[in-house]
């Protein structure tokens, strides 16, 4: 059943709880007590939880996948592990220049979300992340010249899951960055 087809159902069951709830509250009025309690016996609790629950968690998506949910599509069980620690890494190594949302610093330091620098060789990032760089560059047609440090520590892997990360942030929609591809780039 469709997203839609879901909130419609719910949308209903809702309306038929709140009927119970108004008939509740006229009976209550006009017929005391007794009667409430028959009626009330009839909604279950599970039904209300598990409306409310749905009613929370369809209201919260706009039926749009989420970006984690689009991750998973783009990225297989090994990708998605490299994505993960890369995030990791990225944080420790890479986040105080880039900024945790990839926007880079102003002028200063180049954005690595929606960078055009960056996606069209994501491999060949390799060499930067463990050479550094040094020189002017343009990125989205902003030029920086502030050189990017070398990280020679990083292995093949921890570059390829950096990559992965990176590549797949914040609207980057690369996909997968392989091991082998990596640690080609990094042989050169």
């Amino acid at each position: 059943m469709g997203i839609r087809h879901q909130k419609l159902d719910i949308r209903h069951q809702t309306l038929d709880v709140r009927h119970q709830i108004s008939d509740i509250r006229f009976q209550t009025s006009d017929f005391g007590l007794q009667n409430c309690r028959k009626r009330l016996k009839t909604i279950s609790v599970d039904k209300v939880i598990a409306l409310f629950i749905l009613c929370v968690s369809l209201n919260s998506c706009s039926g749009e996948k989420s970006e984690g949910a689009k991750i998973q599509d783009r990225l297989d069980n090994t990708e998605i592990k490299y994505f993960t620690n890369g995030k990791k890494l990225y944080t420790q190594y890479c986040a105080n220049c880039h900024q945790e949302n990839g926007e880079g610093l102003g002028t200063l330091m180049p954005p690595l979300k929606n960078s055009d620098y960056l996606l069209k060789d994501v491999p060949g990032a390799a060499t930067i992340i463990v050479n550094g760089l040094s020189g002017a560059i343009t990125v989205n047609g902003t030029g920086y010249n502030q050189p990017m440090p070398a990280i020679p520590s990083l292995n093949a892997a921890e570059v390829t899951e950096i990559l992965t990360y990176i590549s797949n942030s914040w609207g980057n929609e690369y996909g997968g960055v392989s091991l082998d591809e990596v640690s080609t780039v990094l042989k050169k």
